[in-house]
């Protein structure tokens, strides 16, 4: 039986893989930084972790999973992700299997800029992407100020034309005059993308093994930065895009592409190389990516995927719940 840890159960993507890992013959075991969680009901045993970025996460991560002899780890954050990637080899050597991408993909991946560039140098269609605002061309077009490092969707801004130039104004692209632009600015490293005014935005699940690359498409209607409603897409031309660039990253596991498509183009702008908030209602529509990611970790076969449904629609809800902790 498979005894798996599943991180950060208090957010809806771990949840969802929970939910999905409930119909399954395995032992689940949750951990976050809050000691009371959404997921904690969910498992076997859960505990309150310490935060990725402090000292002894990874310790106190491998202790718990050799105490329960864990057999598969689901890292769920970007920064829980980055540190399990970090110290994989310790995990591995106790036999020990991670739902996570390989260093190279988490490497482009995790890094907006370095996404875009990647892209951009293979023919893609990318919003135009910089790190220094002082070299934007002020056209008119407004750009969204975003951490370089994929953080959920946090800390995002959207500057207008108008304060761009004012950016500019204020600043010199020079290296000395640029060294505290982002830390005035949003109080870390960012990305400055031209912002693809449409409505028409999409997101891509791709999976991929030795044999297979499974993918589908939503629609997506966005609040706070979240999917609220999707709507399936069988369009082939996002499954065509998926492929090449799982291609391209010679991807093994899954991935999540964000698009935006305007005069026909399909802009991306963000590669997610984590299991995304759709993972249910994919789950649902038989694009079991959790599983197929598990399978292929004990080399199982992934099975091709081929969507039996022409419309579905997915909307997030706001829900409740009560955990009785102690009688």
């Amino acid at each position: 039986m498979r005894k798996i840890l599943v991180t950060a159960v208090s957010g809806d993507i771990a949840n969802g893989i929970l939910k999905i890992l409930q119909e399954q013959d395995a032992e689940l075991y949750g951990c976050d930084v809050n000691s009371i969680a959404a997921g904690m009901d969910r498992v076997k045993k859960f505990w309150q972790s310490r935060y990725a970025v402090e000292e002894g996460y990874t310790e106190e991560l491998l202790g718990k999973c050799l105490e329960y002899g864990i057999t598969h780890l689901i890292p769920v954050n970007e920064r829980e992700i980055e540190v399990v990637s970090d110290n994989r080899k310790l995990f591995e050597e106790h036999g020990i299997k991670i739902v996570i991408q390989d260093e190279r993909i988490l490497d482009i991946c995790l890094d907006k800029y370095k996404t875009a560039q990647l892209l951009t140098d293979n023919g893609f269609d990318v919003p135009d992407t910089y790190v220094n605002p002082c070299l934007i061309e002020v056209d008119g077009s407004s750009y969204i100020c975003k951490p370089r490092k994929s953080n959920g969707s946090k800390g995002i801004k959207v500057y207008s034309a108008g304060e761009i130039a004012d950016i500019k104004k204020r600043y010199y692209a020079d290296e000395t005059a640029f060294n505290n632009i982002n830390d005035n600015i949003q109080g870390e490293d960012c990305v400055y993308q031209r912002y693809i005014d449409s409505d028409e935005e999409y997101t891509i699940g791709v999976f991929r093994d030795n044999a297979v690359i499974n993918t589908i498409a939503f629609r997506r209607e966005l609040k706070n930065g979240y999917s609220n409603i999707v709507k399936l897409s069988n369009a082939g031309e996002y499954a065509e895009l998926a492929i090449r660039i799982a291609k391209l990253l010679n991807l093994k596991g899954y991935i999540n592409i964000q698009l935006r498509k305007k005069d026909d183009r399909l802009y991306i702008f963000e590669i997610n190389p984590r299991i995304s908030g759709t993972v249910r209602f994919r789950h649902m529509l038989g694009f079991t990516d959790v599983l197929w990611w598990l399978d292929m970790l004990d080399n199982i076969a992934v099975p091709e995927f081929r969507c039996e449904y022409n419309e579905a629609v997915g909307i997030r809800e706001l829900n409740e719940k009560y955990v009785i902790l102690k009688t």
